[in-house]
């Protein structure tokens, strides 16, 4: 029987290459897609072959499955479109619900444009465009191939200009000053053009300025760390604008340019430096006068007091001028002998006036720091005038939080803010001082010894039992000046270590007798030297 062999219309081209396909196993098959499909991605611009030309299109071969087809409309004037000649094209689509290739002339172009404008935008060469229309701050311009730009107000001429409308559809050049391919956008600047057209008459008029000369100009911006100022503006020239940094506006303080000056203002400004080489002018105006910082620690020395005005308010403390063009900080820590939490402004106004007393003065730099609680005397050293270390004291119960008791003086010499602190352990030697501390309640009058004593911390500690019997009253009839004891570390503070002896006795190693960068542990055991004795209370060294 012979073998019947079916034959199959061949309908189109598509089906030969499924035949010629079906011939090769799948490395041949990833063969022909890397030579076709890969080799060429959408979006790219390739160089093609024109195969053949129609009244309203072009074939054009890019080395694809199949050809592409590009519209005469498409097509600039410059374009061969004879057969065989080569034409870079846009692969829009490798192949589109048809099975076609989609190819643009129009976007190889834009692409190419782009390309150049780049370039353009890399070496600062200008570019030529038109000015199309007027948009909201500033002008739109077609830089041709369907390409358009956006022209910012402040770049249309070298001065600035309220009515630029006379320039719409004229052809100028122009700068690039950034591209943004993704997006689309081009920002262009005709005042460079400009500027370098008109270059020399800018360093000429440069040159005719010199430090230290008086200029009158107008605010043109303000800062936050100064103000812009334009001193000169022509049609040459073009604009020239100074720098006034917030410390050359005024020997004192300023806290926002904006508190002294307001946009358009003329002012009269003082050249202090000019960088002739990149075009730059700092302007001053504390520099039209004498600087009353000159001599200022012979008319006001270190720890005078002074009355002054509140001009600003700071996170860190308020600022108090208290001469003109003489101000300096109160640091918040300077404000009151009492430790608060609260803002600067509960303590002060602007406009206020206040004591200070000077602490220091920087010439060079300008600056002074002040205190207003140094005005007054300390209340704790006060309270430690009054009643030195060992003396008895009476008092009523502020509060008691199972741990300590803080005790408040009825005095009327005393400042209410001056408090003592009785911890647990320091009202009985026999009883249980946990159950002896809940017996005392706020308001309850109390009766106790000064035990230890840190004015700058505002720290008074007080003794219940030390009244009945004081060990360190008999230590102090022991020891004498050159003796050594071993203590026990048992706190760290800002002015020293305390430390323990025997006999549950608590005393403070100042800061002056401790070695200097050496770190001591809780709990360690040192040797200290007595290097002084007095009435209640025996100086220590561990240096």
């Amino acid at each position: 029987m012979e073998s019947t062999v079916a034959i199959k219309r061949l309908s189109s081209n598509r089906f030969i290459e499924e035949i010629f396909q079906d011939q090769f196993d799948n490395q041949d098959n990833d063969f022909c897609e890397d030579s076709f499909a890969n080799k060429i991605k959408e979006g790219d611009v390739v160089e093609g072959i024109i195969t053949r030309r129609n009244s309203n299109d072009i074939v054009v071969d890019v080395g694809l499955k199949s050809d592409g087809r590009i519209l005469i409309k498409e097509l600039s004037c410059n374009d061969d479109i004879t057969v065989g000649s080569k034409i870079r094209v846009y692969v829009e689509r490798i192949e589109d619900y048809h099975g076609n290739v989609v190819l643009s002339r129009e976007k190889a172009i834009r692409d190419e444009k782009w390309n150049k404008l780049e370039e353009s935008a890399v070496t600062k060469d200008e570019v030529t465009g038109i000015i199309k229309r007027s948009i909201k701050c500033g002008f739109i311009v077609d830089l041709g191939d369907g390409i358009s730009a956006f022209l910012p107000l402040s770049h249309v001429d070298l001065k600035q200009i309220k009515d630029a409308n006379h320039l719409i559809e004229t052809e100028q050049k122009f700068i690039v000053l950034k591209m943004d391919k993704k997006q689309g956008n081009i920002v262009v600047s005709r005042k460079l053009v400009l500027e370098k057209l008109h270059a020399g008459e800018k360093i000429k008029f440069l040159e005719s300025l010199n430090e230290g000369d008086v200029v009158e100009g107008k605010i043109k911006s303000i800062t936050h760390y100064g103000a812009f100022v334009g001193i000169h503006e022509s049609d040459t020239v073009g604009v020239i604008d100074g720098l006034l940094h917030i410390t050359d506006i005024s020997w004192s303080n300023v806290s926002h340019p904006s508190a002294i000056f307001s946009y358009g203002q003329h002012i009269k400004t003082k050249i202090i430096k000019i960088d002739r080489e990149n075009g730059k002018i700092s302007l001053g105006v504390k520099q039209l006068g004498d600087n009353p910082w000159q001599d200022l620690e012979s008319k006001c020395p270190i720890n005078s007091v002074h009355k002054g005005c509140v001009t600003g308010i700071k996170d860190c403390g308020f600022i108090v001028e208290i001469k003109p063009g003489i101000a300096g900080l109160v640091h918040s820590s300077e404000i009151t002998w009492s430790k608060s939490n609260l803002p600067i402004s509960s303590f002060v106004t602007i406009g206020q006036e206040v004591d200070v007393k000077i602490l220091g003065i920087d010439i060079i730099k300008n600056k002074m720091s002040l205190s207003t609680k140094r005005c007054v005397e300390n209340p704790w050293q006060v309270f430690i005038d009054k009643y030195p270390l060992g003396s008895i004291v009476s008092g009523k119960v502020k509060s008691n939080n199972g741990s300590q008791i803080s005790v408040t003086f009825d005095n009327s010499e005393i400042s209410e803010d001056v408090e003592g602190t009785i911890y647990m352990q320091n009202l009985s030697w026999s009883k249980n001082n946990s159950d002896e501390i809940k017996k005392y309640n706020v308001g309850d009058e109390i009766e106790a010894k000064v035990i230890r004593a840190n004015v700058d911390r505002t720290r008074i500690y007080l003794g219940v039992k030390q009244i009945e019997y004081d060990p360190l009253e008999e230590l102090i009839e022991k020891v004498k000046v050159g003796d050594k004891i071993q203590v026990t570390v048992s706190k760290r503070e800002e002015n020293g270590l305390i430390v323990e002896i025997e006999n549950n006795v608590t005393l403070l190693v100042d800061q002056e007798h401790l070695p200097e960068n050496k770190k001591f542990s809780i709990s360690e055991k040192i040797q200290v030297e007595v290097v002084g004795v007095e009435k209640y209370n025996i100086i220590l060294s561990a240096k």
